[in-house]
């Protein structure tokens, strides 16, 4: 990927992340942070490279579970303006230094499913499911970076 961009989230951005929050800063104050990203896809056997921009919303975040959806717009593409593309991935802490991911992908078509509509959600699988393999690999690089 290039031409990437990252906001910042919309609350405590500095904190979240963060091992240690500081007292004044509680773990359910994270839910709700947004966070915008951009960047160019690269060219795939079903499109060409386009820009995807993302909306991510923490949903939990505590020491047992981690989730984030996100929202991915890509209005470069062929039918691109009238899907979103909802992906989430769900980190649980298991305990004895193991975790499990859940991922989910769902293609929305707020006015309807356009004719090819399956192989939008065909290639919507595809891509997700790279970016899922992707999450589940930088996990396993990093675990044992961070204090246990």
């Amino acid at each position: 990927m290039r031409r990437i961009t990252f906001g910042s989230w919309s609350k405590h951005d500095e904190h979240i992340g963060c091992a240690d929050l500081p007292d004044d800063v509680k773990q359910a104050d994270l839910v709700g942070a947004e966070k915008e990203t951009s960047y160019m896809m690269p060219k795939s056997a079903f499109v060409s490279a386009n820009m995807c921009y993302e909306t991510q919303i923490i949903e939990v975040y505590n020491d047992h579970t981690f989730c984030i959806k996100k929202k991915a717009l890509t209005p470069g593409v062929p039918y691109g303006k009238t899907f979103i593309i909802w992906t989430k991935f769900i980190i649980v802490n298991n305990g004895n230094n193991t975790c499990r991911l859940v991922c989910s992908a769902e293609a929305e078509f707020p006015n309807g499913p356009p004719m090819i509509s399956r192989q939008i959600v065909s290639g919507m699988r595809v891509g997700t499911a790279e970016s899922f393999v992707s999450m589940s690999e930088s996990i396993c690089n990093y675990a044992d970076h961070y204090p246990k």
